[in-house]
This record gives C-alpha cells, structure tokens and sequence, in this order.
C-alpha cells in the first residue's frame, strides 16, 4: 500500500514517511543499516527486528523528491552484503485547481457575479500540475451530477457543455489525479445561465390562469420582434403575444405608440413631420435605444416610460424604427415599429379649418355637420364630416 504510483510497482508514492521491507536477512546477522541518499547527502540509519520482520521507515517526513536506499547486513562471523539500490520518488503534493468562467462569458452586470446569457459557457481551469494524470470536471443541475474528463487544449486547460444548458444555476469542481495517487478538488462554482427575456399577455377568459405565455403569435406588419445577446449575438428565446385576433398584447410590455397618429391602421399615420413615440418600459429593462435611419439614439427612463422624437423633419412616406430593449443580463430585444408621414394631410385639415373661421364664405350648422376633435398624444386632429354652403353661394360651388 506504499506504492501509490500509476502502476503499483512504480515506487513512486505520496507519503511522506514510506514504509519499506527488509527481506533475505539472516538470523545470525548482528547489524543492519539502511542508507538514504538525498540531494546529495547520505544518511546511515541503524534498523533492529520488529514483530512484522524486518523494516524501516523514515523518523521525519520526507519532502518531495527521489531517494535511493540500500541495505548493510554484517553477521557474527563478520560477513558483510550489501542490498543493491531502490530510487523511490516522493510527490504528496498537488496544487488545488480552481475553476472560473472564461474572459467575456459573465455576462452580468459586474461582470464577476457569474451570471451568462450564453448556453454553453466557456471555463478557465487553473493550477493544473503539469503530473496530473486525470482532470474531470463535475455539474451538479436540479439535482442531477454529471462528471466530465477533460482535456487540455492548445490554449490550457478549460471545459465547455457539449450541449446548450437551459437557464438555471449550475454548481461545478473540478478534481485532479496526479501520478501519485494525489487528488485535489476545487471550490465549488455557481454560475446562472440566463439567455431569455419573456413578456406575459392577457388572455381571453377560459384560459387556466389570468396570464399566459404564447410563442409562434403573428405579429402585424408594423410590429416585429426579434431578441439577440448583447455580448455574443446568439439566439435567445422570446414569447410575447402580440394584438392579433382575439389575443391582445399587455399594454405595459415594450409597447411603442405612435403619439401624433392620424388612424388606428395596422400601418399608423402621422400628420406631423416630427412625430413622437411613448415607449413602455418592463422593470427588468436597464437601457432603451432607438434605431432610426442608421443611428442609435439612447433614451432615458422615466417611470417606466421613454419619449422618443425624431430628431429630423421627414418627407411624407413610410418608415420603420427599431427598438432596442436591454435587460440586466445583456440581453436584448428589438422591436420594430413602422409608421408614415402624412404631412398633407394637417395642411388640408389646418386650411378648412381657417375657411369654417369665416362666417361669410361658411355656414356650419350644428344639425348638418359634424366636427370631431381627436386628441390622441401631442397632435390635435380635426375630423370634418360635413360642411353646408350657403345657398347663394351653391351655385358658385356647384
């Protein structure tokens, strides 16, 4: 049990007061001597019969090392042998291997509290002797442990998830083997992978709970949604229900309206050149940006809400912008919200409303007509219905 060696037989061991056998001693001998030679120097230690036979082992423990012993046997007739040498290596010594999330995978927001958005994280393992004969690295997730060999690479020794883990907290160590029989184990390490943003919906009566989540909802041409990582541009996972059918989205989730519209289409229409934005903020949103005609413009958050307004007139036309929601973990959605400029349109309703200011080109009755404010944001929008001339004044615009 001496040899803790690879082989057994390899008289390499971790302790550091090895024990060694005595054999083919006469019994008429009346002295026997082992010498230890080490570093240079060459002990002689006398060795006298135990009940177990003949032994010997070191007084103080051994440091690391190789030592080479032989054994002097003199009997009574002043016959002298000597043993032929034993090199025995020592090695009790193994580094603790410490294990760590490799540059660039925290992706939290100290970049040290080990929280990722990344499914299969890359880990750094360090002080790794280079006699390790064995290095394994175990994960323990919702109650299941998991032990993986590893390998050292071109650039170390690290270890990645051959497959992508789901979000949740995953505990890791790793253990070393040297060629000694020495074994360590790290400290263990807790990371959170967390690569998903969700948003809750309201849903119509009947349903098993006053919210839900939904996936693979159409959304309208004037909303998409689209999800990415912050750090590593991988693929995340969203589920958002969006206003279509008889599904309605949740008003307070990343909901964008278009201030100064003109219609409820699909396709909103502002009379303004302009035109504003209210953006509604989740609580777990850290940053809002807007990106519009190759710009990115960052926004801030009050109360839950970011105002947006283009910063340029626009022609009449159609636009889209792009609404970029950053959460705590780096992860990020975008949302696109296309609309359309209507600039004639205010310069229509602004001219009739100046020819209804005159009494003697105009006559409105209340009866006939019908003038219908609309405030929805920060434009006011007239809606005429009906104008009645006067009837000497039909002809003239008949």
């Amino acid at each position: 049990g001496e040899d803790t060696g690879t082989s057994g037989s390899d008289n390499v061991t971790n302790h550091t007061q090895p024990k060694f056998t005595l054999q083919h001693i006469d019994a008429d001998v009346t002295g026997v001597t082992v010498s230890v030679a080490h570093n240079g120097t060459t002990d002689i230690y006398p060795v006298t019969k135990g009940d177990d036979g003949w032994s010997f082992s070191p007084s103080a423990a051994w440091s690391d090392g190789s030592y080479t012993l032989s054994v002097t046997v003199v009997d009574g007739a002043g016959n002298t042998q000597q043993s032929s040498s034993l090199t025995v290596t020592v090695d009790s010594t193994l580094k603790v291997p410490e294990i760590a999330l490799a540059a660039g995978e925290d992706t939290g927001t100290s970049d040290s509290d080990n929280v990722t958005n990344h499914t299969q994280p890359k880990f750094t393992l360090q002080h790794i002797d280079a006699d390790v004969t064995g290095v394994t690295v175990s994960v323990a997730h919702n109650g299941t442990t998991d032990t993986y060999p590893v390998t050292k690479g071109d650039d170390g020794w690290s270890f990645s998830p051959s497959a992508a883990w789901s979000d949740g907290n995953y505990t890791l160590s790793v253990t070393v083997v040297d060629g000694a029989g020495n074994t360590q184990h790290s400290s263990s390490l807790t990371v959170t992978v967390d690569s998903t943003i969700t948003a809750t919906a309201p849903v119509e009566a009947g349903d098993v709970s006053e919210f839900a989540m939904a996936t693979d909802v159409a959304q309208p041409e004037s909303e998409r949604v689209s999800i990415e990582s912050e750090k590593n541009h991988s693929p995340a996972m969203f589920s958002m229900m969006s206003a279509v059918g008889e599904v309605a989205a949740q008003e307070d989730a990343y909901n964008i309206v278009l201030l100064n519209t003109e219609s409820g289409d699909v396709t909103e229409r502002s009379i303004s050149q302009t035109p504003s934005f209210a953006i509604s903020v989740p609580d777990n949103i850290v940053n809002v940006s807007v990106m519009f005609e190759g710009e990115e413009i960052d926004l801030p958050i009050n109360n839950q809400k970011a105002i947006f307004e283009v910063p340029v007139p626009l022609n009449d036309g159609e636009y889209t912008i792009d609404v970029k929601f950053i959460d705590k973990d780096a992860d990020y959605l975008i949302k696109e919200k296309t609309f359309s400029v209507d600039h004639s349109s205010a310069d229509i309703v602004n001219s009739m409303s100046e020819r209804g200011n005159t009494e003697d080109e105009v006559n409105v009755s209340a009866p006939e007509s019908a003038v219908t404010h609309h405030n929805n944001g920060a434009v006011e929008i007239f809606t005429i219905s009906e104008v009645s001339l006067p009837v000497d004044n039909q002809e003239e615009h008949a």
